[in-house]
């Protein structure tokens, strides 16, 4: 004969969950942590989990905790599961010694982002390829020594055949060299842009294979966005400079300079596109060429630069450019010898007529001659009617 099932009289069990009334009056008497029990109990909880998965939810939890702290309804205590906000006092920096700075080319070239502005056919790339060469041998560069370094150049407009020709004419040797190339289709299909995934596996290759100088051929090929949005342009080069930095190095990025530039020496405000191209660079080199002039010339500008603009000749013997010094003064070495030149032609002379023979005008001319004489240059006679100018004898 069967039996029927007995209830248990033992009780409820200790260890069940607490169900009806019970639970109802567990609830009642809860007490919440408070936020620095909350924190020590979340962080024994970590130290039970595997290390990866505990890394995981460490970041996972600290991300979503800043997600909170960016808006206005902040629970109390919650700020302190993160770190600290981190500063750092004016002492500090003050009395800190920091090592010089690592120049790429003293006076010319720092480490950080620099945009290399041209109009289009002026000669960029050459001097791109320049100064991978001089890098890559720890040769010069417009007369400074730089230390040696490996060398990545993005190569987005040219193809191998077009890059040996090149290479050739600058009297590159075969044996192996500290200059690596990337093309346009390995570029397109590994890449796609630098500001994008693979953008950071570069920047990663980048910082394995120890590259001192970055050369990017060209802005438009390497990053996507709207050249004329100012956000999308700071999020699409503001990694890029802070990598630079962080890393020591120099990336220059080649760029087109607007049609209309005015002003020479004014590199900075010739960056193509928005404003925030320029507020985010490091350095910035404007080669300007004038249209039926024998030359050109480089102004540099920069956070950590002097200004300078220096006179360049382009040497169609090695296919580089030359240069000749400070723009200024090679200029007025020129016009002081146009004026030499002038008067041992044409023997004492008034102002007009040197000016006339000078092609310069005449307040300027006038200017210059004074200066040579009192320099001793030449000879000033004022007869009371006239003044006329002649080489010393």
């Amino acid at each position: 004969m069967a039996t029927k099932n007995k209830k248990s009289d033992t009780g409820p069990n200790p260890e069940s969950p607490a169900t009806g009334r019970d639970a109802r009056q567990q609830q009642k008497d809860y007490t919440p942590p408070t936020p620095e029990e909350a924190k020590e109990h979340f962080e024994k909880y970590l130290k039970y989990l595997p290390p990866e998965l505990s890394a995981r939810i460490s970041r996972f939890n600290t991300t979503a905790i800043a997600d909170v702290l960016n808006g206005d309804n902040v629970p109390p205590g919650l700020e302190g599961f993160l770190p600290s906000l981190k500063v750092v006092d004016a002492a500090t920096i003050l009395n800190t010694e920091y090592p010089p700075l690592a120049w790429i080319i003293p006076d010319y070239l720092p480490p950080g982002l620099t945009f290399l502005i041209g109009k289009p056919k002026v000669g960029k790339s050459w001097l791109a390829l320049q100064l991978a060469l001089s890098i890559s041998t720890g040769g010069k560069v417009f007369d400074r020594d730089v230390q040696r370094g490996r060398v990545l150049y993005l190569a987005l407009e040219d193809n191998e055949r077009r890059l040996q020709d090149r290479m050739k004419k600058q009297n590159w040797i075969s044996s192996p060299q500290n200059v690596d190339f990337m093309l346009s289709d390995t570029f397109r299909e590994q890449i796609t842009a630098l500001n994008t995934g693979g953008g950071k596996r570069l920047l990663r290759y980048i910082d394995k294979q120890k590259y001192r100088l970055v050369i990017v051929d060209t802005f438009s090929r390497a990053i996507q966005g709207d050249q004329l949005d100012p956000g999308e342009m700071t999020e699409a080069v503001g990694h890029l400079q802070q990598y630079a930095l962080a890393k020591n190095i120099a990336l220059i990025i080649i760029d087109h300079m607007p049609k209309n530039t005015g002003e020479i020496n004014d590199p900075i405000g010739h960056i193509y596109g928005s404003v925030a191209k320029a507020g985010v660079t490091d350095t910035a080199w404007g080669l300007y060429k004038e249209q039926g002039k024998a030359g050109a010339k480089l102004g540099i500008s920069g956070r950590d630069v002097d200004e300078f603009l220096l006179k360049l000749s382009f040497e169609k013997r090695g296919f580089y450019w030359h240069c000749e010094g400070n723009a200024t003064e090679v200029a007025m070495t020129e016009q002081r010898k146009a004026i030499l030149d002038i008067l041992e032609e044409i023997g004492p002379a008034e102002a007009k007529a040197i000016a006339d023979a000078t092609g310069q005008p005449l307040n300027h001319i006038y200017r210059k001659l004074n200066d040579m004489a009192n320099d001793g240059k030449i000879s000033r006679k004022n007869d009371g009617k006239i003044i006329t100018f002649s080489i010393n004898s």
